[in-house]
């Protein structure tokens, strides 16, 4: 039976089938004839970032690293363009594929996610060919320019797949520099006019990976794709745009909260014998602390810096914002990731913006509190 997934889903790939090795993630969206969708996947590490500069794949690099994933334009009349994914062959510091949706010149022409539809993700097991689930994206962006449709991601040794389903604005060039891929700057306004009207030699010259790692230099350009590998079209430099990104992330962390009761660790339920009342300190105060601690131990130096900055369960907006532009990192991608590994271990959402604030849930009130402190 192909599943039909809904946003923030997760659901079990080789748990259970563990001979599953070749996937095949594809992707459809119906859009006006003058606009240019790019497809792209990123290799994460444990710390959100790019594993090494070759597993950005896109339009110009096709295939990463090792060969695991690949990009490939469809012949089929159900999806545009697909990946095909060897799950076996992964490297073992990849801990997460992003797979994501922008648009081309968005910022030049106008062109947003409101004016596409029908966004579809397939995951199907290439041998034998069986449809495993469907992600159909069956509500409407506004003014979005990038869309990370859903992430394949390890948890205690096995894969699975996260339906995300959010869009964000800044496009392709904010998705890199959230991942770690270094973007040159805008160009001046006269380089634009030259640059809309011809094709760069080099579709490669604008993404950069900047990492520390044995026999990499920081900055180092992303090399040529393979000449036997399929070119697709290249995509350009958007400006980040970061006003009223708190309002998806709000709306993003509302419907995931919806579905929570699809996650794999359903928090314990607690006896409840009277009709009185129970506190959500009580609540909390038995949630398991192995859970807790898993969940303290996912986060990265930054994440857990930012949550030590929280007081009285809040923080605003624009001290957020100060902290992340100190490290490159955009307000909505950084809560939505926070919210993820809370989800995975904690069963539940940890923050949400609202207004002119960030806020912890009333639940998670004294587990941030017993961050600060540790």
């Amino acid at each position: 039976m192909v599943l039909s997934l809904v946003k923030g889903q997760k659901i079990d790939l080789t748990k259970n089938q563990p001979d599953i090795n070749l996937i095949h993630i594809g992707l459809d969206w119906r859009a006006p004839r003058h606009f240019d969708i790019d497809v792209s996947a990123f290799l994460l590490g444990q710390d959100e970032q790019i594993v090494r500069e070759e597993d950005f794949v896109f339009y110009g690099q096709p295939v990463s690293s090792n060969g695991s994933v690949s990009l490939e334009e469809s012949i089929s009349t159900i999806e545009k363009q697909h990946f095909t994914i060897n799950l076996a062959n992964v490297p073992e510091e990849v801990q997460k594929i992003a797979f994501t949706l922008t648009i081309y010149e968005s910022d030049l022409n106008g062109h947003t996610f409101e004016e596409v539809s029908d966004i579809q993700l397939r995951i199907v097991r290439s041998k034998p060919q069986q449809e495993i689930a469907t992600f159909p994206i069956n509500y409407s962006f506004t003014k979005e320019s990038a869309v990370v449709v859903g992430t394949l991601y390890r948890y205690s040794g096995e894969w699975k797949f996260h339906a995300v389903g959010s869009g964000f604005y800044g496009g392709l060039a904010d998705l890199c520099t959230e991942y770690g891929v270094d973007v040159d700057p805008p160009m001046d306004e006269s380089q634009n006019q030259v640059s809309t009207n011809q094709t760069p030699t080099n579709p490669n010259q604008r993404f950069q990976t900047v990492q520390d790692g044995a026999g990499t230099k920081s900055g180092e350009v992303i090399p040529n794709p393979p000449t036997e590998h399929v070119q697709l079209k290249r995509s350009s430099v958007v400006q980040f745009n970061d006003s009223r990104i708190e309002t998806l992330s709000h709306q993003s962390s509302e419907l995931i909260h919806l579905f929570a009761d699809h996650q794999e660790e359903v928090a314990p339920t607690l006896p409840n014998p009277t009709v009185t009342p129970v506190s959500t300190n009580f609540l909390l105060s038995n949630t398991d602390e192995v859970d807790q601690d898993a969940f303290f131990q996912s986060l990265s130096e930054t994440e857990r810096n930012f949550l030590m900055m929280i007081d009285n369960g809040q923080i605003s907006v624009d001290d957020a914002k100060v902290y992340l532009k100190n490290h490159g990192l955009m307000l909505a991608l950084f809560v939505h990731t926070i919210n993820e590994k809370a989800n995975e271990h904690l069963d539940d959402n940890l923050l949400q913006i609202q207004n002119e604030s960030i806020t912890v849930y009333e639940e998670f009130k004294s587990l941030v509190e017993r961050l600060r402190r540790e």
